[in-house]
């Protein structure tokens, strides 16, 4: 894992040094700690953009299978979302559409920054 790791990204990457690279749209975690923790840094953030960010966790277990399974589905996700006009507004058909065709569990919020 660590050798891949290391062709992907320079170092291990935290949410709080990289959350002011510019605007996004949509995060992604992996673990439900670490969802917890980007929720409590938008909401402690001033809200400066008051831009909309859909946060979602998709939980991944940290080893070579799971985490091809997982950036897949993650993938498919995306598109999903990408594929309608407002996913503020589809976000929860899409969410259940999700979770009944890969069977897992997804943890999201709508937060501001």
């Amino acid at each position: 894992m660590l050798k891949r790791n290391l062709s992907v990204k320079l170092a291990p990457q935290r949410w709080q040094d990289n959350a002011a690279d510019g605007c996004f749209d949509i995060v992604f975690t992996f673990e439900e700690k670490v969802f917890d923790m980007v929720l409590e840094d938008l909401h402690n953030r001033d809200q400066v953009l008051l831009k909309s960010v859909l946060v979602i966790n998709l939980e991944v277990k940290d080893n070579h299978e799971e985490a091809a399974i997982g950036a897949r589905i993650a993938l498919d996700l995306c598109e999903q979302i990408e594929a309608v006009e407002s996913w503020e507004d589809s976000i929860d058909d899409i969410m259940v559409s999700f979770e009944n065709k890969h069977r897992r569990k997804l943890l999201y919020s709508i937060s501001f920054y």
